[in-house]
């Protein structure tokens, strides 16, 4: 992947997310932690595991380094322990992460270590993504495509199976493939996750209709939904990349223009506030357009 994807990883997905030190159950009633990641092999949502996939689940929460409250290196056994009482719990699921943050939990991560876990989950996410033959010349696409699939890829796995969007981006049709990008349930982060795909395969397609770089991210200005992207991009806080020019998305503009030396009045089509942006943008390897 371009080294922009890979540098924007965790700001593009930590706001979707949630950065999650414990174990918590997702709304499918997976064992997850970090940042979306899930530690659960069982097939089936919302259900107990076989013997067989506890075993599978259990080893991919010991490649974490689980700390106990103490700070020290949690045991295989403790670890077996609380992944058993949060799986157990299914009846929790739906309240979200909160409903399992300690003292129901007394197992945790640094945020190095969230971070190891996430960049080891993304790099073997594309290395089975290219092995398959629509995706072969990835590392060539458009850093947005890289981005939207990947995307996509940390919601589904990277197994998925979308034949026509498959086909779209075997063809470098980035237009058909943010037709074809959309997964359910549309509810939630997800709705965010499926409105951020579809604006990035879109970039993709400006990016190489124009004969931009395909080693920048392009992010377009000229709505809210763009402007806050370029903001968390550049390490301002909007919440998350909704389209709503609400409190945090101008306070997050405020802190930008205060920054920079600009009238601090929030709004999110200032044209000086814009202005200033561009070049912050491309001095941090992005495309800036819509300005």
């Amino acid at each position: 992947m371009h080294q922009i994807v890979r540098d924007q990883w965790i700001a593009f997905n930590d706001p979707l997310e949630g950065r999650v030190t414990f174990m918590y159950l997702d709304q499918k009633g997976w064992v997850s932690t970090g940042i979306g990641n899930k530690i659960d092999q069982t097939a089936a949502a919302n259900s107990p595991p076989s013997p067989a996939e506890r075993s599978a689940s259990l080893a991919l929460a010991n490649e974490l380094g689980w700390l106990d409250s103490s700070g020290s290196r949690a045991s295989a056994e403790l670890i077996a322990s609380e992944w058993d009482k949060v799986k157990a719990h299914l009846d929790l699921a739906r309240q979200g992460h909160t409903a399992f943050r300690p003292p129901f939990t007394s197992l945790h991560l640094t945020d190095d270590e969230i971070n190891r876990h996430v960049f080891a989950k993304l790099d073997q996410m594309e290395s089975f993504l290219t092995d398959r033959p629509e995706f072969a010349d990835f590392a060539s696409w458009p850093a947005n495509a890289q981005l939207a699939t990947l995307s996509m890829c940390w919601a589904l796995g990277p197994a998925f199976k979308f034949p026509k969007l498959q086909g779209h981006v075997s063809v470098r049709n980035w237009n058909g493939a943010a037709e074809e990008c959309h997964f359910t349930p549309d509810e939630g982060t997800i709705k965010i996750r499926n409105k951020l795909d579809r604006a990035h395969f879109l970039l993709a397609q400006t990016v190489q209709d124009q004969g931009l770089p395909a080693d920048r991210l392009a992010l377009d200005l000229s709505d809210v939904f763009g402007l806050q992207g370029a903001l968390l991009a550049l390490g301002y806080d909007t919440g998350p990349q909704d389209g709503a020019d609400g409190p945090r998305t101008q306070n997050a503009v405020r802190k930008f223009q205060g920054d920079n030396g600009l009238d601090q009045n929030g709004s999110s089509n200032d044209p000086g506030t814009l202005a200033a942006l561009s070049p912050r943008l491309t001095e941090s390897g992005f495309t800036a357009l819509g300005v």
